[in-house]
């Protein structure tokens, strides 16, 4: 699908987003907002994303990545992070959709040339484009389950790897928490994936607390 950027990222509390991590690029609340990137899909309906004491994703038969790119490229040993989803029409399946993803984006020898760029999806052309000093190894798609349908599996496009990883369930309270294992590779970005308009979904994910740690 086309894509074209669209920086509808609330951030009007950024002059009051002052607390500091000891091991967390993405404090929350949120310090740097700047380092968020909100993607539209030409054809389709886009998230409403908010970033300030918390990230939510505000989800509507609608559809938009959102991503976290790091300005020091580094390895973590894993991520743990916890929040709540508010359902008001739940998604009839998690074969496509997700009330909630993190994708973990690694960083590798996959360079494509000038004419492979031409051809490859805006989405994946953004992805290599979070950093330009180095290339893409694969995606890990760790996904919060509550409906039926969610297979873990890995899909390619080129020479990247889309791996979608059991992360854990969400509650009967719509709660979901995990700490995430990360591979002995250096992490280039996050991409904090909520979709519902494969699965008519209508939902709010918030995302309360994401920390990586060394």
């Amino acid at each position: 699908m086309h894509l074209k950027i669209c920086l509808n990222i609330n951030s009007k509390l950024r002059s009051l987003l002052k607390v500091s991590s000891l091991y967390s690029l993405i404090a929350i609340p949120v310090q740097s907002p700047n380092n968020f990137v909100d993607l539209q899909y030409k054809d389709l309906k886009p998230n409403k994303v908010q970033v300030g004491d918390s990230i939510k994703i505000n989800v509507e038969k609608s559809a938009s990545p959102l991503f976290y790119k790091f300005d020091e490229v580094k390895k973590w040993s894993r991520i743990s992070v916890s929040g709540k989803i508010d359902i008001l029409k739940k998604l009839e399946s998690e074969q496509k959709d997700a009330y909630f993803q993190v994708g973990v984006i690694y960083e590798g020898d996959y360079r494509p040339g000038w004419l492979v760029r031409n051809i490859l999806p805006e989405w994946l052309l953004t992805i290599i484009n979070l950093n330009s000093d180095y290339g893409l190894d694969a995606i890990d798609f760790h996904h919060f389950s509550k409906e039926k349908g969610f297979e873990s599996k890995t899909e390619s496009i080129r020479d990247i790897n889309l791996n979608f990883i059991s992360a854990g369930p969400v509650d009967e309270e719509g709660s979901f928490n995990g700490n995430l294992k990360l591979k002995e590779k250096r992490v280039l970005g996050i991409w904090l994936r909520a979709d519902g308009d494969d699965h008519n979904g209508v939902f709010t994910t918030e995302v309360q607390q994401l920390s990586l740690h060394p």
